[in-house]
């Protein structure tokens, strides 16, 4: 009769291990399910649904303006319109907000600079034109009294050829009437 249970109790505990490692598996389905089922919730939005299937406005499940702040999660905080938000992630977006309001800033301060120097160059340039524009008034009076002086000088060359010639025509007359 022993012999006859041993065989049972072997086949019992073989359906045993059997229905154990079933359960085992069923443990880790579900665990991995779990998880899976927390990952999904990561990415879907933070607005419940309600019981009958529609949106519950993310105002009703804000929570009221006197919530202790030692109640919630570590590493969290009441931010604008009463939302949670995680400390890192804030700080991590003021600092990168910060990093560019300073990247600005250079650039700013570097446009400032090339336009300080461009103001410079503009005005050097500036006092060059005028430099230029008095020397050619200068030039355009000089060349204008020039031009008067050889006015003048040939009107004087012309009159004394003229007498000149005059003189000439009056001695030949002269040494012809002398003849």
């Amino acid at each position: 009769m022993e012999e006859s249970l041993k065989p049972a109790g072997d086949g019992a505990k073989t359906a045993t291990t059997a229905a154990g490692q079933r359960d085992d598996e069923d443990v880790a389905t579900a665990k991995e399910a779990a998880l899976t089922e927390r990952r999904r919730s990561l990415f879907e939005p933070l607005e419940c649904t309600g019981s009958n299937g529609r949106r519950t406005p993310a105002e009703l499940l804000l929570p009221p303006p006197d919530f202790e702040a030692a109640s919630y999660p570590k590493g969290w905080l009441v931010g604008k319109k009463r939302k949670l938000v995680n400390v890192d992630v804030v700080e991590s977006m003021r600092r990168v907000a910060v990093q560019e309001m300073n990247r600005k800033d250079k650039e700013i301060d570097g446009l400032n600079e090339q336009l300080e120097e461009d103001a410079r160059c503009l005005e050097h340039l500036q006092v060059q034109l005028l430099d230029e524009r008095s020397k050619r008034s200068d030039a355009e009076r000089q060349n204008a009294m020039l031009r008067d002086q050889i006015s003048m000088l040939m009107t004087m060359l012309e009159e004394n050829q003229a007498e000149e010639i005059e003189e000439e025509e009056q001695q030949q007359r002269h040494t012809l009437g002398d003849h």
